[in-house]
């Protein structure tokens, strides 16, 4: 969306919004829910809490995994962006997945790919050349994925007890942290 139509709701997220692992929303992007809706093609953004996402080009931060927080689900998106989600009833969960995509080895495959691309659609493609650990125990995995798993559940339980508080106050607080 153009500059004057970012007078809205709905977060409007680029690519400089994806740092540090998170997706932080920037209120001076943010758009109507209408147009919104016009680029999800629906009344929801099809965003899932602990998504994964990460720019395919255009800035510094390429092919750095952020996760989207809980409440954090009604965004737009850049087309710069790659959102990967383990599929329903994989061993995999976000977490391990963030963990792997985090390892020195994996971002060096993935340096290769992204730094090569003129176009984000070769992305998308070449991201399945990548290979990942994938341990043979599910104890495994659970022990490497824990540290990531209880940064980001800490960070939400955190935010959500913050934003109740808030709620509960006779202030009133401008402060955009989600629902």
């Amino acid at each position: 969306p153009s500059s004057d139509q970012r007078t809205g709701e709905v977060p409007y997220i680029k690519v400089s919004d994806l740092r540090a692992g998170l997706v932080n929303i920037n209120p001076s992007n943010m758009i109507p829910l209408p147009l919104a809706e016009k680029f999800w093609k629906s009344d929801k953004s099809g965003m899932n809490p602990y998504d994964l996402i990460s720019p395919m080009r255009a800035s510094k931060n390429i092919g750095e995994f952020c996760i989207l927080m809980p409440g954090q689900e009604q965004i737009v998106l850049t087309k710069e962006v790659m959102i990967l989600r383990a599929k329903e009833g994989s061993p995999i969960s976000q977490f391990y997945l963030m963990w792997a995509l985090s390892l020195k080895a994996v971002q060096k495959q993935w340096e290769r790919i992204i730094f090569m691309q003129t176009n984000r659609e070769d992305v998308g493609k070449r991201i399945l050349e990548i290979l990942l650990p994938f341990p043979k125990k599910s104890s495994t995995m659970s022990k490497v994925e824990k540290p990531f798993r209880k940064y980001y559940e800490t960070m939400e339980e955190n935010r959500s007890e913050f934003v109740n508080s808030l709620s509960e106050s006779p202030f009133k607080f401008h402060i955009h942290l989600s629902a």
